[in-house]
């Protein structure tokens, strides 16, 4: 992932990079991470990156001025000016971090940035052993998989189901970064395709309801809250 870092600060950039690369590290990525010591620096190289960490208050050239010029690249807001955090969202970021409180608040923000990057960069389509033989499924189209007797079978959106050898747990490592939460022992869903998160249950878009366990309830949450913040 090619990361840039923008921030007059020399101390804290030191700092944030080391954070950032340490990170990503720990989720699988070798990051490429520029450290950019004022907008000036950023707009004179105009990097092609996979993300930018931009400091807000910074002398000649605001972070927001530079929010404007990134096109769609992730921004994540990372200032010591908590009460801009509103004035922000127009610039619709992906995280706001709190330098004061940069190690609660970067683990969670690099969490959601890799599983974008993984999704935006990865196949979308995934091979099972169906009866018939392998099959490719796009990850989009996968409402959710169940244990079914000895098989998994693949509910499909708009289409026919698929029943197919394998594990869940495989899947659940397979899908994790495509959206998919573990429910229950015997679910793995697709959030994108859930309606409401209720006591005992997952409800669907179409209105089926999937087995929620008590021990799996937060983490189904949270999860889902990071999908849809991510899908921001």
């Amino acid at each position: 992932m090619r990361i840039a870092i923008c921030d007059d600060d020399a101390v804290f950039t030191d700092k944030l990079q080391r954070l950032v690369e340490q990170g990503l590290k720990e989720r699988g990525d070798e990051p490429e991470i520029t450290v950019y010591h004022g907008g000036a620096a950023f707009l004179a190289k105009q990097p092609v990156c996979d993300a930018v960490f931009l400091d807000i208050d910074m002398p000649e050239i605001s972070g927001f001025e530079l929010a404007g010029q990134v096109g769609e690249t992730p921004i994540l807001f990372v200032s010591r000016h908590d009460e801009l955090v509103y004035s922000s969202l127009r610039f619709r970021p992906f995280r706001f971090i709190r330098k004061s409180r940069l190690e609660e608040e970067l683990p969670e923000s690099l969490d959601a940035l890799n599983r974008t990057y993984l999704k935006r960069n990865e196949g979308k389509k995934l091979s099972f052993q169906a009866k018939t033989g392998e099959v490719f499924l796009d990850t989009a189209e996968i409402e959710y998989i169940e244990i079914y007797g000895h098989w998994l079978q693949v509910h499909v959106s708009g289409g026919k189901d698929i029943m197919c050898y394998g594990s869940l747990s495989d899947l659940e490592q397979r899908l994790s970064s495509f959206g998919f939460v573990r429910t229950h022992k015997s679910y793995l869903v697709n959030c994108k395709y859930i309606y409401a998160i209720e006591k005992g249950q997952v409800v669907m878009d179409d209105g089926t309801g999937i087995l929620l366990s008590r021990y799996k309830t937060e983490e189904v949450r949270k999860t889902f809250r990071e999908y849809m913040r991510s899908e921001v």
